[in-house]
């Protein structure tokens, strides 16, 4: 009887035009479902191509690789990372291990200042626009566009940090908590992964002495890792082309190797197996890698916020976050920073992200 009389009473929110959508469906025999768009993996640099040939709708890449489809006049911008969150921090500096030697977070913290202080000097300007072009292989016209959406930072808004947590926890990536680690809570954790330390020590003596250099660590083999062409590793490039490494004793090519990977969640893997000593990286797949699959690391310092967007083709009727809606969109990889504004963008307008 309780039946009938639900049934004749959705049958007469129908005919009344008082049902909700889920109403009406359920009468219809049919279930509301989330907007989905899909996702594929793969280099920024087959994103280009595939988005050309339209095998991809969209894609989201750090820069140049944006800037680039924009000039050469195959994409365009949809929307920038931060207008999806504004002033998100992006890459940082980390070191192997969650404590040891203290001279050579020192003195790459040092080396790391001084690229950032000379990026963000105007004087340096032509001479940096020229680093840029050699690191990331782009031509001027690329490198100047992408510079536009790039801000190089000594280190990262810890309260920020923990934005990328809160995301990992809505779309269920993460899958140990800090609590399983130690912490207290979030920001016990982020006061130990992100210290500051010497960061405000390099300051502090430069301030006081702008010729300061912090002692040699000239006895140690160290790798340094980045990600290939990524301009928001461009402290490195700089660092190494201006000889900061070398001033702190550390000489590429002899003590010093740099080693490219082609996106953070492979440096992760890199410091997994011992194969580095520190990196250059997103901050996603630190936090994300640390906390899941205890792989022990320290940020020292930061690199770059925001710098990464969302493009479609230049011809494409794609006008915003909900024309994605089953849409294809590729991503350097699960646990990118780029992963995590295609689902933060997904989420805010009510969709989900699924692999194709």
């Amino acid at each position: 009887m309780k039946k009938v009389i639900s049934a004749v009473l959705m049958v007469t929110l129908l005919l009344s035009g008082c049902a909700t959508k889920d109403q009406r469906d359920q009468v219809n025999g049919t279930k509301s479902e989330q907007g989905t768009i899909y996702y594929v993996q793969t280099s920024p640099a087959n994103m280009l191509q595939q988005l050309s040939t339209g095998e991809i709708d969209a894609f989201v890449a750090w820069e140049p690789n944006n800037a680039q489809a924009v000039t050469e006049g195959t994409g365009r911008y949809l929307m920038q990372s931060g207008e999806v969150a504004a002033e998100h921090p992006c890459c940082i500096l980390a070191l192997a291990g969650t404590e040891g030697d203290e001279d050579l977070a020192l003195a790459l913290a040092w080396a790391n200042v001084k690229a950032v202080n000379f990026i963000n000097d105007g004087n340096n300007h032509e001479k940096m626009l020229q680093y840029a072009m050699d690191f990331t292989g782009r031509d001027k016209e690329s490198v100047v566009e992408a510079l536009t959406y790039t801000k190089y930072v000594s280190f990262p808004d810890r309260e920020r940090l923990a934005d990328f947590l809160g995301a990992m926890r809505q779309n269920g990536t993460l899958v140990k908590e800090p609590a399983a680690l130690g912490y207290a809570n979030d920001e016990a954790f982020f006061q130990a992964f992100m210290n500051k330390d010497y960061v405000e020590r390099v300051n502090a003596e430069l301030e006081m002495n702008p010729s300061w250099v912090p002692p040699s660590v000239s006895g140690k083999q160290i790798t340094l890792g980045y990600i290939n062409q990524d301009l928001h590793h461009l402290p490195m490039f700089i660092a190494s082309q201006e000889g900061y490494y070398e001033a702190v004793g550390l000489v590429p090519g002899q003590n010093l190797q740099l080693k490219g990977y082609a996106n953070g969640v492979a440096v992760m893997e890199a410091f997994k197996v011992k194969e580095l000593n520190a990196s250059y990286l997103g901050v996603a797949p630190a936090v994300l890698k640390q906390l899941n699959d205890g792989i022990a690391l320290r940020g020292i310092a930061g690199a770059n916020d925001e710098g990464s967007a969302i493009v479609v083709a230049k011809g494409s009727d794609i006008q915003s976050i909900s024309d994605l809606k089953g849409k294809t969109v590729a991503i350097p990889g699960l646990g990118t920073v780029q992963s995590y504004i295609l689902d933060l963008a997904a989420r805010n307008n009510t969709m989900k992200l699924q692999a194709k």
